[in-house]
């Protein structure tokens, strides 16, 4: 077989395989080739130099293009140790097709030398986009979850070990799953359950970068790397942008609905350290801690927490009533006034029991009085002010002009006080208060008092649990603040009517409907019968029968129908044939007013 032969051989068997066989003059750097290049390598490259081509031309991946930089620096270089003889390299790159795809090209560079310099090079050149993507379709199915196409839990584990092991940035690891998903499952159905764990894992997808590693560690529990954590509070918008998404609402039954947030734990590195292992079981110690404190939060892991834990663990009974109070904070409020059985022991015992349960340093009680805004009740922790300190003049003026209607209810609040500019932002710096959250007492849309946490110990992201806890102790405030003020009202009525009464020329006096006991008498009648005066201590035994005791028969120390007084002012009315007007009398209901123009 002579020589042409033998090529054409060679090139048809290329062929067979896909493979084109390009020449590369290195010394006029031209390249010349078959047919088979015919729409991979364009027309003009006839008269374009080649190195140029690729490292200007060609539409590399970003990530592919510095290998062509090496290999033309290669090229350029003299190289004594393959003097007259060959050298290879293999390049595997991308290219951009015109529907904006990449497709997978194999280049093979025979590099033939003279002395120390390259001459030349034969390129085999084979597209090889159809078996790479099988090739990432088996490292998919071996890298991915199947339900959500995330990483799998071993996968995640192995890249985020890696990134971990780079130096010189601030990374945070999060370990995050969905509240509530158990029952989810319990009353939907398990198909339900994993279309909402896919539901989550888009959103994940959504909210973190693509940079960032997201793996799905196993039911509805999902680790998260952000390799770039410098600014702690970046970290904190993605997880509330993370948890406002996830916060939802199924129906099911009859006119039931299932709510469901999400918690997150984040562990911080290389503060904690760089181990995988042990990062995500700090990160798993701040989850548990998002979950005591309510759920739907972010917690960052400190190094108290797992000895905090342990001792919170070990006090059952206040476990036991750290969950009741949490999962029916209504009921618990009312269990409570129903046990003491006075409003005031239970609203002083509710302050300390928020201030532990929700780690804040003052809670405070504001009511509106006489069109001036008073603190009604206040619970603060040693070493920190009172209200009348922290909040006088600017900062509660700020406090109190700032409340919106929002989801929960109407809130007056803010996460980080050292965003707040103005005089009172600089004043509520220099009193510690770095972050509260107050709840409106609202009769329908009038504002009557509110009631709020103060965290003096840095910003805070108020979470929904203490949004509602807050809302529903107001709307409790709210009922007992409506009977006082409208029994103040009454009250003050009472008072009112009695002064006009008392200015009256005739006598008048009002006896209850159902035993005729004396409940009013005015000045005038007070005077006739030199009977006592309202309130004082001159009692009708004493001015009209002039005893130190009481009758026998008034019990209570009332004035009764049968007392003396009662007898007198009964026989004048029966003496003078006087009809009775039917009032209603405070603490009384129906009783009878009789005037007397005599």
């Amino acid at each position: 077989m002579n020589t042409t032969a033998e090529l054409t051989m060679y090139q048809e068997a290329l062929r067979a395989e896909g493979t084109a066989i390009l020449r590369w003059d290195l010394n006029a750097d031209r390249v010349y080739g078959d047919e088979l290049l015919q729409g991979v390598i364009p027309e003009k490259l006839k008269n374009e130099s080649y190195s140029a081509f690729l490292l200007q031309s060609l539409p590399l991946h970003p990530n592919d293009r510095i290998f062509f930089v090496s290999l033309v620096e290669f090229l350029k270089k003299p190289h004594p140790e393959y003097a007259d003889t060959t050298h290879e390299k293999v390049i595997e790159y991308r290219v951009k097709e015109d529907s904006g795809e990449y497709r997978w090209y194999h280049a093979r560079y025979i590099i033939h030398f003279e002395k120390e310099r390259a001459q030349y090079a034969t390129i085999l050149l084979r597209n090889t986009d159809s078996e790479h993507r099988h090739t990432e379709a088996l490292q998919q199915k071996a890298q991915r979850d199947a339900l959500t196409g995330l990483y799998n839990k071993e996968y995640a584990k192995e890249l985020i070990k890696e990134a971990l092991g780079v130096p010189g940035t601030v990374k945070a690891l999060l370990v995050l799953d969905m509240d509530g998903f158990k029952k989810i499952n319990d009353n939907l159905g398990h198909l339900f359950g994993d279309a909402v764990i896919s539901d989550m894992a888009l959103t994940l997808a959504e909210v973190f970068d693509e940079t960032d590693i997201i793996g799905r560690v196993g039911g509805d529990e999902f680790v998260v790397l952000i390799r770039d954590a410098a600014d702690r509070s970046l970290v904190v918008k993605r997880c509330e942008k993370l948890r406002n998404m996830l916060r939802r609402s199924f129906a099911y039954g009859d006119g039931k609905e299932l709510h469901v947030s999400g918690s997150v734990g984040i562990a911080m590195s290389p503060e904690y350290g760089r181990r995988y292992e042990e990062l995500f079981g700090f990160a798993d110690a701040a989850l548990y801690e998002a979950k005591r404190r309510g759920r739907d939060m972010q917690v960052f892991y400190t190094k108290d927490m797992q000895a905090s834990q342990k001792k919170s663990a070990e006090d059952n009974t206040v476990m036991e009533k750290r969950q009741a109070f949490l999962t029916n904070p209504q009921v618990f409020i009312f269990q409570m006034l129903y046990e003491t059985g006075d409003a005031r022991i239970t609203v002083e015992t509710l302050l300390a029991l928020f201030a532990k349960y929700f780690m804040v340093q003052r809670v405070v009680i504001y009511q509106q009085k006489r069109g001036q805004w008073v603190c009604w009740f206040e619970w603060h922790a040693d070493g920190y002010s009172s209200a009348a300190e922290a909040h006088a003049g600017a900062v509660f003026e700020y406090i109190n002009s700032h409340f919106q209607k929002e989801i929960y209810g109407t809130f007056s609040e803010c996460p980080d006080t050292t965003l707040i500019d103005g005089e009172a932002g600089k004043t509520l710096v220099e009193r510690s208060l770095c972050s509260f959250l107050h709840a409106g007492i609202m009769s329908e849309e009038k504002r009557i008092g509110f009631v709020g946490f103060d965290d003096c110990r840095g910003p805070r992201i108020w979470t929904k649990r203490e949004h509602e806890v807050l809302k529903t102790f107001a709307d409790v405030l709210g009922t007992f603040l409506m009977d006082q003020m409208r029994y103040e009202m009454v009250r003050k009525g009472y008072w009112h009517m009695q002064g006009v009464l008392n200015a009256m020329p005739m006598k008048m006096w009002v006896t209850s409907a159902k035993d005729g006991k004396v409940l009013y008498m005015n000045a005038k009648t007070r005077k006739a019968l030199a009977g006592p005066e309202n309130g004082e201590e001159r009692t009708c035994y004493k001015v009209v029968t002039d005893s130190n005791r009481p009758c026998v028969r008034c019990k209570y120390f009332k004035l009764r129908g049968n007392c003396p007084v009662g007898l007198r002012l009964k026989r004048d009315a029966e003496e003078k044939n006087l009809t009775p007007v039917t009032v209603l009398w405070q603490g009384e209901g129906d009783s009878h007013l009789f005037v007397d123009r005599n």
